[in-house]
């Protein structure tokens, strides 16, 4: 990982191969930004996951329907609340509070508002 940060040129790394306070700090903070993207990819992956298995599998039972309408309707309530999570709470943490454009918060928006949208119509269909 030393490489890494060497290689984009993170201050620390350019004066000394030792690891200083500075650079250990530069660290945590690309650290925990990667763990909190990593995890908003995991549920959009098992959000899509789901939708595309409710979508194209066929025919199903109503309780099959029910089911993973179900799943993707939490699972996009899940990936709206760890959005806000992360605009408004953990992000601001490491970098200054994020001011994103129209369009970017429209995409992420629109993203959630299908997968709710689309859970709650499965559901709904089943009954």
């Amino acid at each position: 990982m030393g490489i890494v940060f060497f290689l984009i040129g993170l201050p620390g790394f350019k004066k000394s191969p030792k690891l200083t306070k500075e650079a250990k700090k530069d660290i945590a903070y690309i650290m925990s930004t990667l763990l909190t993207l990593v995890v908003f990819m995991v549920i959009v992956f098992w959000n899509i996951r789901a939708s595309g298995d409710l979508i194209l599998a066929g025919p199903l039972t109503p309780q099959m329907k029910f089911h993973w309408g179900q799943k993707v309707l939490m699972l996009g309530l899940l990936e709206g609340l760890w959005a806000v999570i992360t605009l408004k709470w953990l992000l601001p943490i490491f970098f200054d509070p994020l001011d994103l454009s129209k369009k970017q918060i429209l995409v992420l928006v629109s993203g959630i508002v299908f997968s709710v949208v689309s859970g709650i119509y499965a559901i709904l269909e089943a009954s």
